[in-house]
């Protein structure tokens, strides 16, 4: 009786705070460089119907050209029963190295793409780290839960066997982007279940998108200010999630801000920007694992779009986000 007291206050903490909490975190300048980017890639907004009759290889294989980097610093491996492919990366060839294992973004419907590998393998070198680069299965040839096994049995492996790629397995963190941002707390909470979250030493969600559900959508303020016109739109998340997981939008393994109970789970950096319409997701997630007793650092990027897109490795928002993973992972992952 009284534990389930003890969750409903809390629940109703967590409500009656979301007014609060979902705020713009600047004065709704975008920033002029983003706003150049956007125009140098000729970026337009796709509606919802665009985007389902859109062929399904164009929006899974959108993106940059790839950055070339030395191949010898990369480990290509296939793990577990699935051969869910792994790219290992660590170019200071150390021992001993904080585990980084990464969950790329792409609305459950992108790949792994070659674009991603350099800016790993500059991530490997910036942190002094192994980065292992999950490349899970997705949608919709592998709806969910898919995705969702794949990142989490990848977990596991990794934990068993990092430390033959240089890795030390007491000094695992999780990092995503967009839908690898949701993955990490998916990853999280399922190993906190399986009481083995106490391998993780941090999460890193950049971009996080933590209540897929279609009223959240509809009343979240900043899905409803960024909308269109910031490249993340809210169309493409309804597309996203209509495609990855049909009508479960309300199972916690999708939209993972439904956990009840967060006691436990390892410390979380969440980054968010102003002109995200996942902005608001970010934040409560971030306040309700505060009050479940949670270590959260957190920041809000004042003039910038989804997961800080548009900015050259050099800008000094991604100097501020690199030092503040920095600090968490020197806080968390002590000798």
């Amino acid at each position: 009786m009284r534990k389930s007291i003890f969750f409903l206050t809390i629940g109703l903490m967590w409500w009656n705070n979301q007014t609060a909490i979902a705020q713009n975190c600047g004065s709704r300048q975008l920033n002029p460089e983003i706003a150049y980017f956007l125009k140098l890639i000729g970026y337009k907004d796709l509606s919802l119907e665009q985007l389902r009759k859109t062929p399904i290889e164009q929006i899974k294989f959108a993106g940059p050209p790839a950055m070339p980097y030395p191949t010898s610093d990369v480990t290509k491996i296939k793990i577990t029963a699935d051969s869910i492919p792994v790219l290992v990366f660590n170019p200071t060839k150390g021992k001993n190295l904080p585990i980084i294992i990464h969950y790329h973004g792409g609305g459950f419907i992108a790949p792994l793409l070659p674009c991603l590998e350099q800016p790993l393998w500059l991530e490997a070198k910036t942190y002094e780290a192994v980065v292992f680069a999950v490349d899970y299965r997705v949608a919709p040839e592998h709806p969910f839960p898919a995705a969702v096994n794949d990142s989490y049995n990848a977990f596991k492996w990794i934990a068993e066997n990092g430390s033959k790629f240089g890795g030390d397995t007491a000094k695992i963190i999780l990092e995503g982007n967009s839908a690898g941002a949701n993955l990490v707390a998916v990853t999280a909470q399922k190993a906190k279940k399986e009481g083995i979250s106490h391998q993780i030493k941090l999460q890193v969600m950049n971009g996080l998108p933590v209540d897929l559900r279609p009223s959240n959508m509809e009343n979240s303020s900043s899905y409803q200010e960024n909308a269109v016109g910031y490249f993340q739109t809210k169309d493409a998340c309804y597309f996203s999630v209509e495609t990855y997981a049909p009508q479960q939008y309300n199972n916690p393994e999708v939209s993972p801000i439904l956990t009840e109970d967060l006691t436990g789970l390892p410390p979380a950096v969440i980054i968010n920007a102003e002109f995200d319409p996942l902005r608001d997701d970010g934040a409560l997630y971030a306040a309700k694992l505060r009050q479940f007793g949670v270590t959260v650092w957190e920041k809000c990027f004042p003039g910038q779009i989804h997961c800080l897109i548009g900015l050259l490795p050099e800008a000094k928002e991604i100097k501020e986000y690199q030092a503040i993973v920095k600090q968490a992972i020197t806080a968390t992952c002590k000798p």
